[in-house]
């Protein structure tokens, strides 16, 4: 073999060796993963049973991804949370899924739940309130069939923080102007680690940036993780991951968000 070709073989190799590193420094334990391409493993509808009997999922075309989830009754008495299987020990780790509209309220994930009124509400808020919330269950944040502001947990003051976000344009009214055709995507991700909780919030495919919102709380260290929602009429969600941190996993790099679930979809 010439030396010009040798120098390449080894190039490649070297190449192929670190991407593997990276993955494999980077992906942990997959809890959960649900791409909805087939009705394999977690994109088994029987595996997305709500706690609330009303809500229905359905599965359906998402922008941009193939096929997606969506919630299709509204209104605030079918407000709930879909239990994850296999993510009752989740403690530290990455949640990450895809959303779009075609109504003004929020989603959600609920982590370390315990016990019913046990855990952590994260919302993404969208046009009827454009802001990250953090909230516990245990002030009756996410309550089954009630709205956020039903229970004071959205600009009533029982968060443990709402801010903001820069989305798009928010009016003099507080109200948000974002899409409600499903013609947007946007992609949440929170790092559970410790006691601190980070939540990204951005258009998918766009830098992450900073978090929106970043706390530190010590109330719950462990528990299930699920998909909630606020009233959400034919909104979708997409591309569903739950995954824990190996012990040398540096967890702020946006880089290696985007490799673990590069990796994840490559198990499809």
């Amino acid at each position: 073999m010439h030396k010009h070709q040798l120098f390449i073989v080894l190039m490649v190799c070297l190449a192929i060796a670190t991407m593997n590193m990276a993955i494999a420094g980077v992906t942990g334990t997959v809890l959960f993963r649900a791409d909805f391409e087939n009705d394999k493993g977690d994109n088994d509808l029987a595996k997305w049973v709500p706690d609330n009997k009303g809500q229905i999922w359905k599965v359906e075309d998402f922008p941009g991804s193939g096929k997606g989830l969506n919630q299709t009754v509204e209104g605030c008495g079918i407000s709930g949370n879909t239990p994850l299987p296999g993510t009752e020990e989740f403690s530290d780790g990455i949640i990450q899924l895809d959303m779009s509209w075609r109504d003004d309220d929020s989603w959600g994930i609920i982590l370390r739940q315990s016990a019913a009124d046990k855990g952590y509400l994260v919302v993404f808020g969208y046009n009827e309130t454009p802001a990250v919330v953090v909230a516990l269950l245990d002030e009756g944040c996410a309550e089954t069939g009630k709205c956020l502001d039903q229970t004071a947990c959205e600009n009533g003051g029982k968060e443990l923080v709402q801010k903001e976000h820069s989305l798009f344009k928010i009016g003099d009214d507080r109200k948000g102007t974002g899409t409600q055709d499903l013609s947007v995507v946007y992609t949440g991700v929170i790092e559970a680690k410790g006691d601190s909780i980070k939540v990204w919030y951005h258009e998918r495919g766009k830098a992450k940036g900073d978090p929106v919102v970043e706390i530190t709380d010590t109330t719950h260290k462990k528990g299930q993780v699920g998909v909630w929602h606020e009233s959400q009429g034919d909104c979708m969600i997409d591309n569903v991951v739950v995954r824990t941190f190996d012990d040398d996993t540096a967890v702020d790099a946006e880089d290696k968000l985007a490799t673990s679930w590069a990796a994840i979809r490559s198990a499809y």
